[in-house]
């Protein structure tokens, strides 16, 4: 602006003052009309909205309620066939009740038994071999159910085609099986007369329990009380089967639970693992047998397990067929049985079944929630002993954890309700079964929303006569979305209406926008053609305006010009009485004062002239000498200071290097290690090589401060000592601000104090050897300040020297080890940089150094 002519200067202040309002009123006028534009486009895209919602909304009324009526459709089906399952079971139990006593009323002998075993006999549904395929990590087998298709899907009659449906049954391959693994007769002394037996052909006394089943039953003493028709049943027993995988037995798997890739080591798991050991267990009903009304013996008859899981592992609740060969618990959809106390009894998954150690004949550590598992490993008893006195179904909540521990080390996760708090459904199905009857609930396990049922099974023999509950109940458990498949489709109809009106709308709402469109564009036209008209309308005044100003303003400069040539003499002819003519005179006014006051001035200038040569060249003389002293000065001080500062990290990197070493050494260098170290070498050359950029700028009078936090620069300094502590087991704590608090003022440098007070304390408290070394950062708010503590407990500074550790060059190290300037140039830092106060003084086990900031 300061080279343009008064006559451009004019018609730029014109065009300021006039155009620009213009320009702007126009602009105003704009977006006015772009605001329309917006508004117009709003309030169709809002109806469009607002009909496209009330659609949604009445789609995903109907389809909810859809949902709820399919969830009680589903919940009463799966209720029922949980109820038909138990009963089928109670009333097969039942039948054993009347095949032991028939053999109580019959002369029996070793034939009599055999007979009556080989007569026992029932199908069960079995797969063929799977075997496990590496491309897909799954297991597959050859084996190719047979169905029944039929090409007519339509039925034959007019009055029967509305929703005709049909499901043809698949064949499955079955097997035929003894009912019973075992049935004996033995006298009252327990010896065993006679005996057909899959398990031990071998004639034994019972009444030792090392001659029982697994060396598991417990029964002689109890039976001696049973009056005739009395019969005992004993709780499901089996060898527990375990798994260190749960879900899919996969070689990945196995390779990260850190084992060889042996399934048929493992619980037999159905799809899951179709190799693995299968649960083998029994349940032991025995009566006396009386002889002329005299008590002479027992019959005792163990029935074959798989029959029971034979209800529940068939069945598959949420398929069009309700029977299933193999079982797959990943789906979430299966049946399962727990008896009267809460042990799992059977369940798709052989490893999940309660099962004894074979070797003691005990029950196996149930799968404990965490909280009781770390109360078990700290009380140092056995874990039945545990058991028998802690509370069962403590507090379930889907927030506890499972005692992983048992999973990876020994494989026990045998399912025991009383202890599983992590599952809370176990004491939803207690509670549905209270009373002997039957129920459901929806839970959210595992993420996914699961219907789970429960049903009593009704069979009251001997103690299980003493609960309601029964033998115990079956539950299953099924996803809550396999159930919503018709509301789903209901949905997707409801979506392409939806479509198809939105896409109807669409088309309306771009023939409204293109109209709008055409008017806004119209208007925009209009107002720009008068907007330019108005320009140049009143650029024209301003160059008429401007004409006349610069010509009187070119006699004023003319005037300037010839007395900047020193024409002292020149005088400007005054040509009107305006503003400009006053301008004119008083220009004629000034130059005479000019005129008379350089003349004055010559006379003075040669007099002093010579004085003030000689005093300017001694003054520069003077000022080179101090900056050059100063410069000495500085530098001296910022290469010891560098040396000071550098002296730490090195140490730091050393022992860094050193514990790289010692892990390596002795075997333990992994990757979280490396990094780690190679993260606290990088921190510590930067900050090296920040070093002798900090330091110039300290000695910088025009430094900018910038806003930094005091627990992440606190945090900073304490990284480049961590590892010299670490080393010299020196505990470092931190008892920092819960907020973090700001100041303005020079972050690297403050770091450098606190680098500098840490150092100290450290090297204290190894003078000195003293006894759990500790070191306390503190920093808090308090009255518009903030403080910073750092405490030791190194016995506190000697009284004579407190008051000198702050001057330059003072120090109590030995020669070499100290410089004297880290706490002076920490005290400059703090008071004269950042107007701060710092402080020590002696606390009760050490000194205490205090940095006071305002904020």
């Amino acid at each position: 602006m300061k080279n343009l002519s008064i006559r451009i200067k004019l018609i730029i202040i014109f065009i300021v003052i006039k155009i620009l309002p213009l320009i702007f009123i126009a602009y105003i006028a704009y977006m006015g009309v772009i605001k329309l534009d917006t508004y117009l486009n709003k309030s169709t895209t809002f109806l469009f909205n607002q009909s496209k919602e009330i659609i949604i909304n009445t789609a995903n009324a109907s389809i909810e309620d859809s949902i709820k009526n399919l969830d009680k459709k589903s919940q009463d089906s799966l209720e029922k066939i949980s109820y038909e399952i138990a009963n089928n079971i109670a009333e097969f139990l039942y039948e054993r009740d009347k095949d032991l006593l028939f053999l109580s009323r019959v002369d029996l002998n070793q034939k009599v038994l055999e007979n009556f075993y080989e007569a026992k006999t029932k199908n069960i549904i079995v797969h063929d071999e799977y075997f496990y395929d590496d491309e897909t990590n799954t297991y597959k087998t050859k084996e190719e159910l047979k169905k029944i298709e039929r090409e007519q899907k339509t039925a034959n009659l007019k009055e029967n085609e509305k929703e005709f449906n049909y499901i043809d049954p698949i064949e499955f391959k079955t097997k035929n099986i003894p009912i019973y693994k075992e049935i004996s007769f033995f006298d009252l002394n327990g010896n065993e007369k006679y005996k057909i037996s899959s398990i031990n052909p071998e004639k034994l006394n019972v009444s030792d329990s090392k001659n029982t089943y697994i060396k598991a039953e417990k029964y002689f003493d109890e039976i001696s009380k049973l009056n005739k028709n009395e019969i005992y049943v004993s709780d499901v027993i089996g060898e527990y089967i375990g798994s260190k995988i749960i879900g899919t037995f996969t070689k990945e798997k196995a390779k990260k639970a850190g084992i060889e890739f042996e399934p048929q080591k493992y619980g037999y798991a159905g799809i899951e693992n179709p190799l693995g050991k299968r649960f083998e267990g029994i349940i032991r009903f025995i009566t006396p047998v009386f002889k002329n009304n005299e008590k002479i013996g027992y019959i005792s008859a163990a029935l074959d397990h798989r029959h029971i899981q034979e209800f529940t592992d068939t069945v598959n609740p949420t398929s069009i067929n309700l029977k299933q060969n193999i079982a797959d618990a990943s789906l979430g959809n299966y049946a399962f049985i727990w008896d009267y106390e809460g042990k799992s009894i059977a369940h798709p998954r052989d490893y999940s079944i309660f099962g004894y150690d074979k070797n003691s004949g005990e029950k196996v550590m149930p799968w404990l929630s965490a909280d009781v598992a770390q109360k078990f490993y700290s009380s140092n008893k056995n874990i039945n002993e545990f058991l028998k006195d802690y509370p069962k179904f403590e507090e379930q909540s889907l927030n506890k954890k499972p005692n992983l521990k048992q999973l990876k080390e020994d494989g026990n996760v045998g399912l025991d309700c009383r202890y599983l708090n992590f599952a809370p459904q176990c004491e939803g199905w207690m509670q549905l079964t209270q009373n002997g009857g039957y129920g459901s609930f929806i839970i959210n396990w595992s993420n996914v929303w699961k219907l789970t049922t429960a049903a009593t099974i009704p069979y009251y023999t001997g103690k299980y006569g003493n609960t309601k509950r029964g033998f115990g109940f079956v539950a299953i458990g099924a996803s809550v979305d396999d159930f919503h498949s018709a509301a789903n489709k209901t949905r997707e109809d409801v979506l392409k209406i939806l479509n198809n009106q939105t896409n109807s709308m669409s088309e309306i709402m771009s023939e409204n926008q293109s109209e709008i469109k055409t008017f806004i564009d119209a208007l925009i036209n209009e107002l720009t053609i008068i907007t330019f008209a108005m320009i140049i309308l009143i650029i024209i005044i301003a160059l008429l305006m401007s004409s006349y100003l610069s010509r009187k303003i070119e006699h004023i400069l003319i005037g300037t010009e010839k007395f900047a040539n020193n024409e002292l003499d020149y005088r400007i002819k005054v040509t009107s009485k305006d503003e400009i003519g006053q301008l004119e005179n008083s220009f004629n006014e000034m130059a005479e004062k000019i005129e008379q006051l350089i003349k004055e001035e010559k006379i003075l200038n040669n007099t002093l002239e010579e004085k003030i040569i000689v005093e300017t060249s001694k003054q520069k003389e003077q000022e080179q000498l101090l900056i050059q002293q100063t410069r000495l000065a500085a530098m001296g001080e910022m290469i010891g200071n560098i040396a000071h500062q550098w002296r730490q990290p090195l140490n730091a990197l050393g022992l860094v290097l050193q514990n790289l070493k010692f892990s390596y050494d002795i075997g333990e260098l992994d990757e979280k290690m490396m990094d780690k170290s190679i993260n606290k070498a990088n921190i510590l050359t930067q900050n090296m090589s920040k070093t002798i950029d900090d330091f110039r700028k300290f000695f910088k009078p025009n430094k900018a401060k910038e806003k930094f936090g005091i627990n992440e620069n606190v945090n900073k300094a304490i990284e480049l000592v961590e590892s010299t502590f670490e080393h010299h087991n020196i505990k470092l704590k931190k008892e920092f601000s819960s907020n973090e608090l700001e100041f303005n003022g020079f972050p690297n440098e403050f770091s450098q104090v606190i680098l500098n007070i840490l150092t100290n304390a450290k090297d204290a408290l190894l003078e000195r050897n003293i006894e759990n070394p500790e070191v306390i950062v503190q920093t808090k708010m308090e009255n518009n300040n903030i403080f910073i503590s750092i405490k030791d407990n190194a016995k506190g500074i000697d009284v004579d020297i407190i008051n000198k550790i702050f001057e330059p060059y003072f120090t109590t190290k030995e020669e070499g080890k100290g410089t004297g300037i880290g706490l002076y140039m920490s005290k400059i830092i703090i008071e004269n940089n950042m107007n701060g106060k710092i402080e020590v003084s002696n606390e009760e086990n050490g000194a205490n150094f205090t940095i006071k900031l305002p904020v």
